[in-house]
């Protein structure tokens, strides 16, 4: 589609201050990942030239809309956590690194109790009108009637009730722009289907892989601003290619083909007002075909209790890794094999490189004082204790993790999380040079790119190698 029938506009704390469109004036680069649940959304916008007399805030409310001419939506709507001048060439640029806000008052809070014998359904319908969200909720998946048998008591965040309420009666739940769709897993919404295919804008060829919960796909197609986390998509390709992230360990189950309607998971939105850029990746994963329980995967290998690169740690370490895994729902032995990789099979807790970087999975130092602690401390502590940041490092991307790939992008560089396996992540020359010169070793085929890939392949191997160690 042409770049000039794309159209965008950002506001700041409620108020309109710029646009794009036709007159191409003002440039636009944006990188926007939006998650599920409750989980934080990020954007990284780039403003270009803009009068010195503009002044832009931390802490300001900001909302990006884009799409094309008659079908602009809002993307992302959070606040500026940092705002940082930079220049390139002769442009300069206003960098905004945002999240998605959480206010208390967004979150809701419910405070109510239920006696024995209470539906499930009728708990979240009270929650929804609690918090207050309009509810899409198909009571047919709830026919075989779960109730509560001793009662249940709501009190505290509706989210935290919500993902308590859906390990126990096993549904997922997408909280976004004012509704609540709850859904069954393996189940498939009710919500409106967006077909997916070549001619409704979709970009190259879509990717299967394989996630927790089955068979999933990954889909690049020009930005539709109306498809959102809650959605459906309707994919028709001839062909697909196939993500390495899971696969190399854990079969695929069902058609592998890429065609069919699944439940929208995460969305990623990449845009250049003045360049080629103006995509939406989607990940998103079929209801009804559940995750394979044939051959050994990384699951089996937990449910006889043993864990890759066990042997390698105290007992301790294992138990505070398996809490780590309930608490969060990432697999234990994709958190162990991220910290082999990155401690170079040390798994010592001061493992340092020299870029900075120091601990089991090399927290850096802007990293370390997010979390309310520094390299230097984290270097102090046991390995057991250092886990703790681990956790609490994780949970920004836990619902978003659906395959060891996924958990090695969390730590090395979070926008490839659900990208596919041909996804750049660095280039030799361009504005992540340092980053690419930092990890060269990864770049395999020596093309002065490094791709999730590349990356993923290592802590596949990582993984591997962890089996010779068991316990």
């Amino acid at each position: 589609m042409s770049q000039y029938l794309r159209r965008w506009q950002l506001d700041i704390d409620g108020v309109e201050f710029a646009r794009g469109g036709r007159d191409r004036q003002l440039r636009i680069v944006f990188d926007v990942i939006v998650s599920p649940q409750n989980t934080q959304s990020f954007a990284d916008i780039r403003l270009y030239n803009l009068a010195k007399s503009s002044v832009i805030s931390k802490g300001s409310a900001i909302t990006l809309k884009a799409g094309y001419e008659n079908s602009v939506d809002q993307i992302f709507n959070g606040i500026i956590t940092n705002v940082l001048p930079e220049r390139e060439g002769a442009s300069t640029a206003t960098r905004m690194l945002c999240r998605s806000g959480s206010p208390a008052n967004d979150r809701g809070s419910a405070n109510s109790s239920y006696g024995a014998g209470t539906k499930i359904v009728d708990v979240l319908k009270d929650l929804a009108n609690s918090w207050p969200r309009r509810l899409e909720l198909d009571e047919t998946q709830f026919n075989d009637n779960p109730v509560f048998i001793s009662g249940f008591i709501a009190d505290g965040d509706i989210p935290k009730i919500l993902n308590d309420l859906a390990y126990q009666f096993d549904f997922t739940w997408v909280n976004e722009r004012g509704t609540l769709v709850i859904t069954r897993k393996g189940k498939a919404r009710k919500t409106p289907i967006f077909e997916v295919n070549q001619y409704t804008g979709m970009v190259g060829v879509p990717e299967v892989n394989r996630g927790p919960d089955g068979l999933g796909v990954n889909v690049n197609m020009r930005i539709n601003p109306y498809i959102r986390t809650t959605s459906r998509i309707n994919v028709k390709s001839e062909f697909s290619t196939f993500n390495t992230g899971n696969i190399f360990i854990a079969p695929l189950s069902g058609d592998s083909s890429a065609n069919g309607v699944y439940n929208v998971l995460s969305m990623s939105y990449s845009g250049d007002s003045h360049g080629n850029d103006w995509d939406l990746m989607i990940d998103a994963i079929r209801p009804g075909v559940a995750a394979t329980e044939q051959a050994p995967s990384i699951d089996a290998q937990q449910s006889t209790g043993s864990l890759v690169w066990g042997a390698k740690v105290s007992k301790e370490f294992r138990a505070k890794i398996r809490e780590i895994s309930d608490n969060l729902g990432i697999n234990a032995d994709w958190i162990m094999s991220v910290i082999a990789f990155e401690t170079g099979n040390s798994f010592s807790p001061s493992a340092f490189n020299k870029s900075g970087a120091t601990g089991l999975i090399q927290f850096i130092p802007s990293t370390a004082r997010y979390l309310g602690t520094s390299t230097a401390a984290l270097s102090r502590m046991t390995a057991v204790q250092q886990l703790d940041f681990v956790e609490r490092y994780y949970e920004d991307y836990a619902s978003r993790i659906r395959n060891i790939g996924d958990a090695y992008m969390a730590v090395l560089w979070p926008a490839g999380i659900n990208r596919p396996d041909s996804y750049v992540l660095w280039q030799k020359v361009g504005k992540y040079a340092r980053e690419y010169a930092q990890n060269s070793g990864l770049d395999k085929n020596g093309d002065d790119t490094i791709t999730r890939g590349e990356a993923v392949e290592r802590v596949n191997d990582s993984y591997k190698q962890g089996l010779k160690y068991l316990r």
